[in-house]
């Protein structure tokens, strides 16, 4: 069996080069070929797959969830839809969280010897695939202007230090969002994601009671602008409870979601940089690509 195995060195601050060869040796203890191809910059990985992972009967993804999305994106035409094991040696990681991966990587692939291919949902911004958020406004930028030396010597404290900077230029989106029930929410919006997660960008949680990876639908998060400061600290409050209680902040499910605003909008997908000033209909693909999640 082929096994197409994605390895970005440049990810995170752990070095997978070490463990190479540990991931290696498994796939050929489970009766696999490995053919390993290194990345050299963006979009290589999903070059890469689009074009030489045809017959790959596993796809294995060493690195963060930006090289995990580029991944996605590479296979979720492949035929046949190998399942994808992701080793996570990103900074954050968020994706492996709610996957229940350990962020240790020889944990991980103990984890993964064992596990169990699951189907799931994931989102289709325009003419891109993003696994877990796609967001805009506040922290948003964060996840891609984080400078990656920064990344490497911080960690997730880089993350907040860059998020932090953004409070002092709180910028506001006027939008009008639409669901796929036809409800039109009007506003001007410091925040918004669209997620299938219970972490994103290593800031904001949800309740994974509310989260199902596989329902055809993602999670919703809108924070209108603040006009008083009490009320933006009731945000924060909100926000880092995880509770989201605030009068500003509204949280739902759809199966699609179009934002519209007549200026140009940063958006964030999985960590990469997107910028429209055209309308986006984000769509949820059911059941689109298979991870293997460890046995529970």
């Amino acid at each position: 069996m082929k096994v197409s195995v994605i390895i970005n060195p440049a990810s995170g601050r752990n070095n997978i080069g070490d463990y190479v060869e540990d991931i290696l040796n498994l796939i050929r203890k489970k009766g696999g070929t490995p053919e390993i191809h290194t990345t050299t910059g963006k979009d290589d990985a999903r070059q890469y797959l689009a074009n030489h992972g045809a017959g790959s009967g596993m796809i294995v993804c060493c690195g963060g969830d930006g090289t995990l999305s580029e991944v996605i994106n590479g296979a979720v035409d492949l035929p046949g839809q190998p399942p994808i094991a992701y080793i996570p040696s990103g900074t954050t990681n968020d994706f492996s969280k709610t996957m229940g991966l350990p962020t240790d990587i020889l944990k991980a692939l103990m984890a993964l010897s064992h596990g169990v291919p699951r189907a799931l949902d994931v989102g289709k911004f325009d003419d891109r695939y993003f696994i877990y958020v796609a967001s805009f406004g506040l922290f948003a930028e964060s996840s891609y202007a984080t400078p990656r030396k920064l990344k490497r010597r911080l960690g997730h404290l880089a993350y907040m230090i860059t998020g932090a900077k953004e409070l002092f230029n709180l910028r506001s989106y006027r939008m009008t969002v639409t669901d796929d029930t036809g409800k039109v929410r009007e506003g001007d919006y410091i925040y918004g994601s669209v997620s299938n997660s219970t972490s994103i960008g290593g800031l904001m949680k949800l309740d994974d009671r509310i989260v199902d990876l596989s329902d055809g639908r993602h999670e919703v998060v809108l924070i209108r602008k603040p006009s008083r400061m009490l009320e933006f600290n009731d945000v924060i409050r909100a926000v880092i409870s995880g509770k989201y209680d605030s009068p500003l902040i509204e949280v739902f499910s759809a199966g699609s979601v179009t934002f519209a605003c007549e200026e140009k909008v940063d958006w964030s997908l999985d960590g990469e940089h997107k910028i429209t000033s055209e309308p986006v209909k984000i769509t949820n693909i059911p059941q689109a690509v298979r991870l293997i999640f460890p046995k529970r």
